[in-house]
């Protein structure tokens, strides 16, 4: 196995556990939203934490204070906006996940960020390299929109059916007395 092979695999790897990490961050920060009086509190302390944690690494690394390459001044507007879109990531999964549930919120957010990265790798847009689009990545992000309508569509299904029991269950019981 050559050496970019071998990289790619390790990424993928890695990936598979970020993704796995990134699948309980919604219910920690539901839960943790549920503790505070706002949900925007909860945000605040997970990025609070969040930068707590990055500050320790980068002063134990030597990578502080953050040292530019190029002149800040020099950089595209859009690269400061980071960690606002982190913002709204883990704000609007702590008010919906709880309502929700992690694997609808988790498919439509998957689904968002591979059609936003088909785009944006044909185009070549925010510094990624320029990937023409191709059918099978067409038919890959097809497939992702497909599990969210089944999934959503599971969902409906599975609360209709409940209900129909209850209401089931609760004929049987006034027949009862």
């Amino acid at each position: 196995m050559n050496h970019s092979t071998t990289f790619f695999l390790i990424a993928i790897c890695v990936g598979l556990l970020a993704g796995g990490l990134l699948g309980t961050q919604p219910s920690i920060n539901g839960s943790l939203g549920k503790s505070v009086a706002h949900p925007l509190q909860a945000s605040l302390i997970s990025f609070g934490s969040g930068t707590a944690i990055l500050l320790v690494l980068t002063l134990a690394l030597g990578g502080f204070p953050p040292q530019f390459v190029v002149s800040p001044r020099s950089l595209p507007w859009w690269i400061w906006f980071g960690g606002a879109i982190g913002v709204v990531m883990v704000s609007t999964s702590l008010l919906i996940v709880p309502r929700i549930g992690s694997l609808p919120w988790f498919a439509a957010v998957m689904t968002g960020q591979t059609v936003a990265a088909l785009l944006l790798d044909h185009y070549g847009l925010l510094g990624n390299p320029k990937t023409p689009v191709s059918t099978l990545r067409v038919g890959g992000t097809l497939l992702l929109v497909l599990g969210i309508l089944a999934i959503v569509g599971a969902r409906r299904l599975e609360t209709t059916q409940d209900t129909a029991v209850e209401v089931l269950d609760t004929e049987q019981e006034h027949q009862g007395e």
